[in-house]
C-alpha cells in the first residue's frame, strides 16, 4: 500500500491509499487452495462415513494427483511472482519512482 497526498484543505493535507488486487496468479492460487481442501475435507467426511472401512483407491489417486498439481502452480506461481517484482522494481527504476 502506498500513501499518496492529496491537495491540502482547511484540516490538512488528503491521504490517499493505494490498495493493489492480487494478482489474478494469486488468486487463482488461492482458489485452487480452497478446492483442495474442499476436496480434502469431502473425502475425510466421506472416511468417516464409510465405518471403518479404507479410502476409495479412485479418489486416494485423484487427491494425490490434485495435490501434486497445487505443489507444480505453487512454485510457478513464486516464480511468476518473483519475476513481476523484478520487472516492477525496474519499471519504477526507469521511471524514477524508487
Amino acid at each position: 500500500m502506498t500513501l499518496q497526498t492529496g491537495p491540502a484543505y482547511k484540516d490538512g493535507p488528503v491521504i490517499k491509499a493505494n490498495f493493489q488486487k492480487p494478482s489474478k496468479v494469486k488468486r487463482a492460487s488461492a482458489r485452487l487452495d480452497a478446492a483442495v481442501a474442499r476436496l480434502e475435507a469431502a473425502l475425510e467426511s466421506r472416511t468417516l462415513s464409510t465405518s471403518g472401512e479404507g479410502l476409495d483407491p479412485e479418489l486416494s489417486r485423484e487427491l494425490e494427483t490434485l495435490r501434486g498439481q497445487n505443489a507444480q502452480l505453487r512454485t510457478v506461481n513464486e516464480i511468476v511472482s518473483g519475476r513481476l517484482d523484478g520487472a516492477i522494481g525496474r519499471l519504477k527504476d526507469v521511471l524514477g519512482e524508487a
